[in-house]
This record gives structure tokens, sequence and C-alpha cells, in this order.
């Protein structure tokens, strides 16, 4: 489809010939000598009688100055093709994953002789696939949180940083206050008018330097909600015991859910609800690019007067 930017610019097409017309215009007055026998002595002369105010040529000279003037017009009026529109789903909400990564993960109580983090890590992976149009983040902790993804799109390389994840990897210990507190900080550079953090423990704070329920209240003040997974038993001893009531607290103070699973299958059940929970916002963004065309016309104007320029020569004599 071609279009005019500044098609108001059109109105000017007819502006010489009102200048033309309204204008008084500058005559020269020039003295000519009248011959009633100039016939006669044309022949002989060998010149050729001819009427100036009718020649062709001058007729000709005149529709090249209009055309001239019709294609300045036209490429002032900015003429261009609009190409096929481009669509972009800019994603409205920015999801961070914190998983356990912490020795305890390493215990094989799953109903198929898997670790904890395997099962988290099959189950988050699905979750990350059904989520194509979210941006998400990956950190991990246990004495300390890591960052091992900020906020993107590039969901083949959060699978991968996902799939090479090891227990113990960030210590022993679970820090799930000092997780909650990178989290906000790398949530300070998200733009997404909605920030979720999916947290996913199977034990109790033993390494932090502030208390998750501290780290809770600031992220709540950040707008920030967190959805709390405990993965294990509530019942254990010692370390390896969930607290499930910390993370029911985190949950509530933020705004955010608290489930619990015990097995892999009540995992997955847990990550469809949070699903539902959190639908995928997206924004329509479309763009149509224009190809800008002035430079036709401009330069046809230019082989127009060009050619203007030529008549206007005198044409060269011949040999008598």
């Amino acid at each position: 489809m071609y279009v005019l930017d500044l098609p108001w610019l059109l109105l000017l097409l007819p502006l010489p010939w009102l200048l033309q017309r309204w204008l008084p215009g500058t005559r020269q007055r020039q003295d000519a000598l009248r011959l009633p026998f100039f016939h006669q002595l044309a022949g002989p002369l060998g010149l050729t009688p001819a009427n100036a105010a009718g020649s062709s040529a001058g007729l000709l000279a005149t529709l090249l100055e209009a055309l001239a003037w019709c294609l300045l017009v036209l490429a002032l009026a900015a003429p261009s093709r609009l190409e096929p529109p481009l669509v972009k789903q800019q994603p409205l909400r920015d999801l961070l994953l914190a998983v356990d990564a912490s020795m305890s993960m390493a215990n094989t109580d799953t109903s198929d002789g898997r670790t904890r983090l395997q099962a988290v890590q099959q189950v988050v992976d699905d979750f990350v696939q059904r989520r194509a149009s979210d941006r998400l983040g990956l950190l991990v902790f246990g004495d300390q949180p890591y960052t091992q993804t900020t906020f993107t799109q590039d969901h083949a390389t959060l699978r991968q940083l996902l799939a090479e994840l090891q227990p113990g990897i960030a210590g022993p210990r679970t820090a799930l206050g000092d997780s909650i507190g990178l989290a906000i900080r790398l949530f300070r550079q998200s733009q997404s008018p909605e920030r979720v953090m999916i947290l996913l423990s199977d034990g109790s704070d033993t390494s932090s330097r502030k208390s998750p329920d501290d780290a809770a209240l600031v992220a709540r003040d950040q707008g920030i909600v967190i959805h709390s997974i405990g993965f294990g038993d509530p019942n254990a001893e010692g370390e390896q015991r969930l607290d499930a009531e910390q993370l029911q607290r985190i949950a509530a103070i933020t705004g955010g859910r608290y489930l619990h699973a015990s097995n892999q299958r009540e995992l997955a059940a847990a990550f469809d609800a949070l699903d539902r929970l959190t639908p995928q916002l997206q924004q329509r963004l479309e763009f149509q690019p224009r190809t800008p065309l002035y430079w036709y016309p401009l330069a046809a104007m230019i082989a127009v007067l060009l050619l203007r320029l030529l008549l206007s020569l005198p044409l060269p004599r011949r040999a008598a």
C-alpha cells in the first residue's frame, strides 16, 4: 500500500498557475521592424518564417516545467510504501524461580528413587515450557543465593542451567532470607508491572544474615508477590525438617500462596495451580514499517529539468 506522509502539500500544485494569474507580470517591450516584403526576402536569404508564440518548442517547455513542479510537490509530500506489520508480544510479568540447591535436595525419598532436586528439575522444566511468553529468571540458594540468569525470554538457556544444577552446588545449608534479598535486587531492574517469585525449598532457614520475615516485608513494599512451595517432610528432625510455617508466613506477608508437596506428583500439581493462578500477561505491540519513496519523483524531476535545459540550448547552424 502506498501513502503520502504529508498529503496536504498537494495543495501547492496550482501555486504557479495562481501566481501567474493574480500577480502582475513583468513584460519587456522590444522594438521591431515590420517589413511588408519579408516573405519575398526570406527565400533568397535562406530564412524560414516561424510563429514564435505558437511554436511547439515553447509549448513543450511549458509542459516540462509544469511536470517538474508536480514531481517536486509529490516528492515533498513524502510518498512511502507500507510494509507488512511487525507484531510482538510484550510480557507484562517478570517471574523469578528460586530453587533450593542445598545438600538436603540430594535425598532420594521420591517414589521413583530420584533425588528431590531431580524431581524439581523435571517439574520446573515442564513449567518453564508452558510459560513461553513470560520473562523468567532463575536463582539457586544454599549457604548463599546465586543468580543463574536474570529475567529473559531465552528459556532454552534457562532450562540448560536448570538441568546442570547439583545438590550442594550453592552450599549445604539453606538461606531463605538472603535468597529473598537477592530477588529484591533483581526485581529492581525489572520494568514489568507485575513481579512474582516462586520460592521452592525443602528445609528451614539456617544461614541467612537477614531473617526471612524481614526480607518478605521489604519484598511486599517493593510490590513483589512470593508464592512458596514446601517440598519435604515437616515432621523430620533437625535441618532436614521442612519449616512449613516459615514458608507460609513469607507467602502471607507478600500476598502469595503457600503449597506443600511430598512427592513429584504433588509438586507437579502445585506448579499447575500456580500456572493457573498467574496466567501469562502480554501486551500486543504492532509496528508497520515504511519504505520512503520520495527519491523516485525527485530523480524524475531532475531528469525533466535536464531535458528542459537541453531544449533551451540553441541549435547548431548548418554550414551553407
